[in-house]
């Protein structure tokens, strides 16, 4: 016979089960690590990790393919994911040269180079 202590304690468990409570997924390291940290939840398209469930895409625009784009070297994708209106004075991405340090924007930057 449960105690209400032990039924209590049974509840909360449940409960976390069910919310999400429990250990969470194993997060990517390196520089994939730190666009689905930082970039996915407005970069993502959907069914990318971060994006939306089923159909349409986040806020930010589509960066597949955003090392084919005229200009975008690491070097202007590093000053852009530091200080993004030092670019582009109407971005509304917000700077994350305060968030990131610079070793990881810079792997950052030659990630998203490097997608053609």
């Amino acid at each position: 016979m449960f105690s209400r202590c032990g039924v209590v304690y049974a509840l909360f468990v449940g409960s976390c089960a069910l919310i999400g409570c429990g250990p969470s997924a194993p997060v990517e390291s390196g520089p994939k690590g730190v666009y689905e940290q930082n970039c996915a939840k407005c970069h993502a398209q959907a069914g990318e990790p971060g994006g939306p469930p089923s159909i349409g895409a986040s806020k930010g625009p589509k960066l597949s393919k955003i090392g084919a784009e005229p200009n975008r070297s690491a070097d202007w994708l590093a000053d852009y994911i530091r200080d993004p209106k030092s670019k582009k004075a109407d971005s509304r991405m917000p700077a994350f040269g305060g968030t990131l340090t610079e070793e990881q924007i810079r792997s950052l930057a030659e990630y998203l180079a490097a997608k053609k």
